[in-house]
């Protein structure tokens, strides 16, 4: 038998990852993607919609305030019109459509 201690542990899992949409210039995601990738994979950048400029980032739970920092970065010195424009969690239903 499973303790109760840790059949609540397990009922209380944590989120596995967290899918950011930003939206940025089109002429700049693969600038934004390398700077995801130069920041050691601190999440996984994936294009939902090149010609919009409509751009995933997927990351752990641990590194969603780094990533919203490097974000607020980008927007001020390299692409103003950069915006978060949803929060899809851990749905990848929802992600991968």
């Amino acid at each position: 038998m499973l303790s109760n201690q840790l059949l609540e542990r397990l009922n209380n899992y944590p989120t596995k990852s967290v899918n950011l949409v930003i939206k940025c210039d089109p002429e700049k995601m693969n600038f934004i993607s390398m700077v995801m990738n130069g920041y050691d994979r601190i999440c996984l950048p994936r294009t939902r919609y090149g010609k919009e400029g409509i751009l995933d980032l997927i990351t752990s739970p641990d590194f969603v305030d780094d990533l919203y920092l490097i974000l607020e970065d980008l927007k001020l010195n390299h692409d103003p019109s950069l915006e978060i424009i949803g929060d899809l969690g851990d749905n990848w239903i929802i992600a991968v459509t």
